[in-house]
């Protein structure tokens, strides 16, 4: 019979999570037990993974612009990291406050000025659209937003 560890035993790939159930078998000596603590650490790698959760596309004319007397046409899809193990939470509050959470992110993106289109990172854009779904979503909140396209065109 061969003697496997804890560490080789589950296959974990996460450094930390093994930094982690190695800490625990050390400072235990020799009483522990051994799968309370596996289940344990998986239990927290887990919970640090994210996953993307599709938000829409949505497509707007911005105001026009006074000084060159054009509208811009926006096009963009959106998407929002949360914990994995939320995923399911969040999908259901997203069904019963999908109208809410289009309504208010139009409104948030028809906010947005030239100049901050203009930034490579879009980072105020992605601030302010990440309130407005925290604030829909106050269940199940959203750690980040992404785009899966965003589309400019001015006329």
């Amino acid at each position: 019979m061969q003697w496997t560890t804890p560490l080789q035993a589950t296959g974990w790939r996460h450094g930390r999570a093994a930094a982690l159930l190695l800490l625990a078998l050390v400072t235990c000596g020799g009483c522990y037990d051994g799968s309370a603590l596996v289940k344990q650490a998986q239990s927290a790698a887990r919970k640090s993974r994210l996953a993307e959760i599709d938000l829409g596309s949505f497509k707007t004319t911005l105001p026009r612009d006074p000084k060159t007397n054009q509208f811009t046409d926006l096009n963009l899809h959106i998407f929002g990291t949360v914990p994995r193990y939320r995923l399911a939470e969040v999908k259901k509050q997203l069904r019963f406050d999908e109208y809410r959470l289009r309504h208010e992110t139009l409104a948030a993106v028809r906010q947005s000025s030239r100049e901050e289109l203009a930034e490579p990172s879009l980072a105020q854009l992605r601030a302010r659209i990440e309130q407005v779904v925290n604030r829909v979503l106050s269940e199940a909140p959203v750690n980040e937003i992404g785009f899966y396209q965003l589309t400019l065109r001015q006329r």
